[in-house]
């Protein structure tokens, strides 16, 4: 028995085809792998690995408690890898609490890694598609891809302050993306992975939350390295 295609049906799987090796945000993932990092984190008999992505001049920017403020200064307990093989030693310049942004410090960055450029978010609109890019659970070079479900959104912890003007995503967030990026298909990053982990356990109820890439450029406007 011989299964004869005719010519629509061809034209038809043709195009198909196509679209998938067209698809921008396939190739804008592609692209951007290149600048995401996996951040393994150890302070005393603790030890926590997040996600981040490299923004220029040796600086990875990354969410807050992936990161947070206690770690500044401290070079002995922070190692990056764009590879999933090789680590390099990094610092914390600055961390945010309040924003959950914190930007790093690397010298030793490889030529082979390239640097995404942030967004203007206030650009960003309900059902632009999107793709999150990080390291789940240690996994180098992970993404999902989904769409802004909302912008301009405030979330109240009951033990912070709040968190204001965060863009919600529907990508499948899994924890260990935190501080990974969130990139358009305009190759441009929106923001980062906040995450739904330790105290933002509660921040993301039905949503995945993103701090916007605007402050993101408000804390490297602050930044000396």
């Amino acid at each position: 028995m011989s299964l004869r295609l005719d010519a629509n049906m061809v034209e038809m799987f043709l195009r198909e085809a196509q679209n998938k090796a067209d698809d921008p945000i396939k190739i804008v993932i592609q692209n951007a792998i290149a600048a995401s990092c996996t951040i393994f984190v150890k302070e005393g008999k603790e030890q926590w690995t997040g996600s981040g992505f490299h923004i220029g001049n040796g600086l990875i920017a990354t969410a807050s408690h992936v990161a947070p403020p206690k770690l500044i200064n401290n070079y002995m307990g922070l190692q990056v890898s764009f590879d999933g093989k090789n680590s390099f030693g990094a610092r914390v310049v600055d961390s945010q609490p309040n924003l959950d942004v914190a930007i790093l410090y690397c010298e030793d960055i490889p030529d082979s890694v390239t640097a995404v450029k942030l967004a203007d978010s206030e650009t960003a609109e309900i059902g632009d598609i999107v793709a999150a890019i990080g390291s789940p659970e240690g996994w180098h070079d992970t993404a999902t891809v989904g769409r802004i479900s909302n912008i301009h959104q405030t979330v109240q912890n009951a033990d912070s302050p709040a968190w204001s003007d965060l863009i919600f995503v529907d990508a499948d967030i899994l924890q260990g993306i935190s501080g990974g990026m969130v990139i358009g298909t305009d190759g441009l990053v929106y923001g980062l992975v906040i995450g739904v982990t330790g105290e933002h356990a509660d921040l993301a109820i039905g949503e995945n939350s993103v701090c916007p890439s605007n402050k993101i450029k408000s804390l490297l406007q602050k930044i000396n390295v």
